[in-house]
């Protein structure tokens, strides 16, 4: 069926009972609802003029939770997504979406700073995914101003912070969940993840990051992803202010060293990997992980790790789980483990072991039950009940 809009023809094309398309004169757009999860997804496949929607008879009209706006471009000034979307969709279905997914849109959108406007009218709004559209200028302190339910917030695959306001995420009181990888960032401020008391989970993998600040207060940060990047050295202090962190990723990165006093303040540490570090060699400091009595779960493989610090694990004593496979170890402290009574599974292969491990190395842990030794330069059993 053909209608006329401004002089201009439209057609809608019903291709299913969920999904219809509008073919406009140098635009179309697709409307497509997934029924498991609820959610509409809006296609364009050029720069629409949604005003051509508006009335348009057999248009399909949709009942949905969330939305994803792909390839379509966001409206600037003072016009709300929902203002620019309600031509065609339901205004009350727009207004009490709680995910919203904006995808790809920095290809037909304005490269202009976005406005706080952009997300009125979404009272109920919880996640919010702009991914690749946060290319565009995120330079308003204010911009997330009207999400005060948001707890859920994806900014992967945008231009790093050039454009990047340090106090744009201060609205967000009740954040959880905080993605920033593949963001291209050399630095991270304390300034612009702060304020955030409710955030639990922070993700930067796949970033530049060569150089850390002290993190701000965040009191209940429980994991805290820094893989992919190229940090060679922390702070001591740098996780200080982190009082809940308990898992802790850094795997490919570029580290030479961890100090002595990196948690000291993080007796809450149940998780910590560190594999595949690209760097001559990976010095743990003396004491690294002692008196951490929640740890559980050490992995550094592959560091080209050298030797080992005899007090490194004092006091861990719920460890159970370490591997240490894949570095440039000769020997192994004998009294390492003498605090790990719960140890149940440690991997030493793929190292230069040159002798057989001493015979206290494992006395006391009665509940090891993996041991992986080769290949070695010697391959050796060990009696871990004498």
């Amino acid at each position: 069926m053909t209608t006329c809009a401004s002089g201009n023809s439209c057609t809608v094309k019903k291709l299913s009972s969920i999904q219809s398309v509008a073919a406009c004169p140098g635009f179309n757009v697709q409307l497509t609802l997934y029924t498991n999860r609820h959610q509409l997804e809006v296609t364009c496949s050029d720069k629409p003029n949604f005003e051509l929607l508006r009335n348009l008879p057999n248009l399909q009209s949709f009942a949905f939770k969330e939305l994803a706006y792909q390839d379509c471009p966001l409206p600037v000034g003072n016009q709300s997504l929902v203002e620019l979307l309600s031509v065609f969709l339901n205004l009350t279905e727009l207004s009490s979406i709680q995910r919203l997914f904006f995808v790809d849109n920095a290809k037909f959108s304005d490269q202009i700073s976005l406005d706080p406007q952009l997300f009125a009218s979404l009272p109920k709004l919880q996640v919010l995914s702009m991914k690749n559209s946060s290319r565009m200028p995120l330079d308003n302190p204010q911009l997330f101003k009207h999400l005060p339910s948001l707890t859920w917030l994806d900014l992967r695959q945008g231009d790093g912070d050039s454009r990047t306001n340090k106090a744009l995420l201060h609205p967000l009181s009740q954040l959880i969940t905080l993605e920033l990888m593949e963001n291209d960032l050399t630095t991270l401020s304390a300034e612009f993840v702060s304020d955030l008391p409710s955030l639990e989970s922070l993700t930067l993998y796949h970033n530049q990051l060569e150089h850390i600040e002290q993190f701000a207060e965040l009191p209940s940060l429980t994991s805290l992803d820094l893989t992919y990047n190229q940090l060679m050295t922390l702070r001591e202090d740098v996780f200080d202010r982190l009082p809940s962190l308990a898992n802790l990723y850094l795997e490919w990165n570029m580290f030479t060293g961890l100090p002595t006093g990196l948690f000291k303040h993080n007796s809450k540490l149940t998780v910590f990997h560190a594999d595949n570090q690209h760097s001559s060699g990976l010095v743990l400091g003396d004491k690294l992980f002692a008196g951490l009595t929640m740890l559980q779960n050490v992995s550094v493989s592959n560091c080209k790790i050298t030797m080992l610090p005899e007090g490194l694990f004092i006091g861990a004593t719920k460890l159970s789980k370490v591997d240490l496979s894949g570095n440039l170890l000769q020997s192994v402290p004998e009294n390492l483990f003498r605090d790990s009574p719960n140890l149940k599974e440690l991997n030493l292969q793929n190292n230069e072991l040159l002798k057989m491990l001493p015979d206290t190395l494992l006395r006391g842990t009665t509940q090891l039950r993996i041991l992986i030794l080769g290949p070695n330069q010697t391959n050796n059993h060990i009696n871990n009940n004498d």
